[in-house]
C-alpha cells in the first residue's frame, strides 16, 4: 500500500509516500516520487508471470517495477523517515534544486580541469612517440568525456542546460594523430635458435616501450615491451617443450578499437622442432583418427616416422575416458598413452575438450608431454 504528498517551497520539491512493506521501500517510493516531480527519467516495467496452480488453473501475476535511472536524486536527497502509524512506514524526500545545480555545475567544472589536464599529457606523449601510455591516457579521456556527460545530463533534470556548458573536446584531433602514427608502425619478427626477436618501428625509427604479445590458439603466452632500440626478445623453449611445433601470432598489446581502426597488421610466426635423427615404425593401437594425430604429434616433435624394415618399432596403446557436459555439447576426455620400444616405457595422460569424443581425443594427444617423449626415445637406444 502506498500514499503519497506532494509539497514545493521556493525552489524545493518534497514528497512523501508510506510503503507496509519497509522502510527501505517507502524511501524508494519517496525518491521515486520526487524523481518523477522533477523529471528525471523512470524506467516502468510491467512483467507477467503465467503459473499452474494445483487444481489446474492459471494465475497470471504481473508486477511493477521502477527505477530511477540516474544517480542525481541521491546525491541531493535528504531523506527523513516518518513515524511509523497502523502497520505503515513513512518517509519523506525533499531535494534544494538550485543546491543540487550548484554540486552539479562544481562536478561539471572539475571534469573539464582533468580533461584539460589529460589532453596535455596526450600530447605529450605524442612528442615522445610513447604509444602505450597515449593509448592509456585516450581511454581515460574518452571516459572523462562520458563522465561529464552524466554530469551535464543530471543538470538537465534539475534546470536548463546552457549552451556554453556543452561539451567540445579535441577526442577527434587526438584520435585521428593517434590512428595516422599507428598506421605507420611495422612490426617485423624472426625465429632463431629458440628465441623470436620482434622489431618494432614507425616513421621515425624504432619504437621504445612499445607493447608486444604473442598468441597462440586464441591466447597470450607471452607479453612484454620493447627496448630503447625498439626490440623484445621472447624465448621459446618453455612454449616449445609444451607445443614443439606451430604457429605464433605476433601483435601489438593494445586496445583492440585502436588497433583495429589503424589496421595494424600481425605478424604470423611458424615454427618446428629439429630433427633427431631417430626413425621409428609406428605400431599405434587406436582408431584411425587418433592415431594419425599422435604420429603428426611425433613427428613434429622431432622424430621421424617411416614404414620400413629394419628400425626399431614403437608401440603405442592409446585409451580414453570421456564425460560429456550437462548440456552434451562439450566432451572432456582423459588419454592414457603408453608407449614401448624395446625395455623404454613411458605412460602420459593428458586431458582434451572438444565438442566430441574424437575431437577431445585428438586434442588430448595434442597435449601430451613432447620433452619426456624425446627423453625416452630419442636416442633412439
Amino acid at each position: 500500500m502506498l500514499t503519497a504528498s506532494l509539497s514545493f517551497a521556493a525552489n524545493l520539491v518534497s514528497y512523501t509516500a508510506t510503503s507496509n512493506v519497509s522502510q527501505k521501500d517507502a524511501d524508494k517510493k519517496a525518491l521515486e516520487g520526487v524523481a518523477m516531480q522533477i523529471g528525471a527519467k523512470v524506467d516502468s516495467k510491467m512483467e507477467t508471470r503465467l503459473s499452474e496452480k494445483a487444481d489446474g488453473s492459471i494465475e497470471k501475476t504481473t508486477d511493477s517495477k521502477k527505477s530511477v535511472s540516474t544517480n542525481v536524486l541521491v546525491k541531493g536527497a535528504k531523506i527523513v523517515p516518518g513515524p511509523k502509524s497502523n502497520g505503515l512506514f513513512q518517509s519523506t524526500v525533499t531535494v534544494d534544486l538550485d543546491q543540487l545545480a550548484s554540486k552539479i555545475l562544481l562536478d561539471l567544472d572539475q571534469v573539464k580541469v582533468q580533461m584539460k589536464s589529460k589532453d596535455s599529457l596526450i600530447r605529450l606523449d605524442m612528442l615522445d612517440r610513447d604509444y602505450r601510455k597515449m593509448e592509456a591516457d585516450m581511454i581515460q579521456l574518452e571516459k572523462m568525456a562520458d563522465q561529464y556527460n552524466d554530469h551535464l545530463e543530471a543538470l538537465s533534470f534539475v534546470q536548463a542546460v546552457p549552451k556554453e556548458l556543452r561539451l567540445e573536446t579535441t577526442m577527434g584531433e587526438l584520435t585521428e594523430f593517434l590512428l595516422s602514427s599507428m598506421q605507420t608502425v611495422k612490426l617485423d619478427a624472426e625465429e632463431k635458435d629458440g628465441n623470436l626477436r620482434v622489431v618494432v618501428s614507425d616513421f621515425a625509427g624504432p619504437i621504445a616501450n612499445f607493447p608486444v604479445a604473442l598468441t597462440q590458439d586464441g591466447k597470450n603466452v607471452a607479453v612484454a615491451k620493447t627496448d630503447a632500440k625498439g626490440v623484445v626478445n621472447f624465448n621459446l623453449k618453455k612454449n616449445k617443450k609444451l607445443r614443439p611445433s606451430g604457429d605464433l601470432t605476433v601483435h601489438a598489446d593494445m586496445n583492440f578499437k585502436f588497433v583495429r581502426q589503424s589496421a595494424l597488421q600481425n605478424v604470423n610466426v611458424s615454427y618446428g622442432a629439429k630433427k633427431t635423427g631417430v626413425a621409428y615404425r609406428l605400431a599405434c593401437k587406436g582408431a584411425a583418427a587418433e592415431c594419425g594425430a599422435l604420429q603428426k604429434f611425433l613427428t613434429d616433435a622431432g622424430l621421424t616416422i617411416a614404414d620400413q624394415a629394419g628400425i626399431p618399432e614403437l608401440s603405442v596403446t592409446l585409451e580414453f575416458s570421456d564425460k560429456d557436459n550437462s548440456l552434451k555439447t562439450l566432451t572432456t576426455s582423459r588419454a592414457t598413452v603408453k608407449f614401448s620400444c624395446a625395455d623404454k616405457e613411458l605412460v602420459d595422460q593428458p586431458q582434451g575438450v572438444g565438442r566430441d569424443a574424437e575431437a577431445a581425443h585428438v586434442k588430448a594427444i595434442s597435449k601430451l608431454s613432447a620433452s619426456r617423449i624425446l627423453e625416452t626415445f630419442a636416442t633412439g637406444k
